[in-house]
């Protein structure tokens, strides 16, 4: 996860008093296409999707606040805030328009965008990812430091995996007392840290969203997933019946499948 991302330059800009880290990779002339990624994750977590990308793209990878290098926000924080200030950004970065993809929390931000700045976003993809609480899938094993009442920094074996990976990949970029004060930040919020976008809210989203189900997903429900590809006013759905949720952005196998499905979607 913590290996650079070949080619790729990393960057910062300061956006509400917060240095947010970005990477960009591929060719300047190309269509731009900002990359939101999941919870706790980063930008370089994604590189062998990115680098597929970038074939065809120039790629803006947003560390988002409080994950990867990117600063923690002083004061509380939600998923309008995180959508303004992706914008905000790719603003300084001169960028009118782009193609946007996000994948699971990153994916949720996509669609909160596409409503608030539809003039903004070409066409966007939205990853395994949902539109409310109700989507998240807290009887998984996997995943268990997201609970019902929020995000738990520690569960009670101590054991989970993934958030293992996840210690050790911030201590790897010298991002480890950051990350614990982003865990406990994540804790505070309770429940709170939970969507909540109404369908309302979502048939307002007039912007084409290809929606990519993993069929596997252990995190997120495929059926709340492909709900939200019915409910928009453009969307496709797209499913990899056998991806889970991590391996449908990492595994080699899915990677070249959806760089190429999401290119052919783009170039329409």
């Amino acid at each position: 996860m913590t290996r650079p991302i070949v080619n790729a330059k990393m960057n910062s800009e300061f956006v509400s008093d917060m240095e947010l880290f970005y990477y960009t990779l591929g060719d300047e002339n190309n269509p731009p296409l900002v990359f939101l990624h999941g919870i706790l994750a980063f930008t370089e977590a994604y590189k062998r999707f990115l680098t597929s990308l970038s074939n065809q793209f120039f790629i803006i990878g947003i560390d988002l606040p409080g994950h990867g290098r990117s600063s923690i926000p002083s004061i509380q924080y939600d998923l309008n805030d995180m959508s303004n200030d992706v914008i905000r950004l790719t603003e300084k970065l001169h960028l009118d328009s782009f193609y946007l993809v996000g994948h699971s929390m990153g994916g949720l931000i996509t669609l909160v965008i596409c409503e608030k700045y539809p003039g903004k976003i070409k066409r966007a993809v939205s990853i395994a990812s949902l539109y409310n609480v109700s989507g998240i899938n807290f009887e998984n094993n996997k995943y268990d430091f997201l609970t019902s009442e929020g995000f738990q920094k520690n569960t009670d074996h101590h054991t989970n995996f993934y958030l293992k990976v996840f210690n050790h990949s911030y201590q790897r970029i010298n991002e480890e007392e950051k990350f614990k004060k982003t865990k406990i930040l994540l804790e505070n919020y309770k429940e709170g840290l939970y969507p909540q976008i109404s369908l309302g809210q979502l048939k307002k989203i007039s912007t084409p969203v290809l929606i990519v189900v993993a069929g596997k997903d252990q995190l997120i429900k495929p059926e709340h997933t492909k709900e939200i590809s019915t409910v928009l006013e453009s969307g496709t759905l797209l499913v990899f019946p056998n991806a889970n949720h991590g391996s449908i952005v990492v595994s080699k196998r899915y990677v070249k499948q959806l760089s190429e499905n999401i290119t052919m979607y783009f170039n329409k």
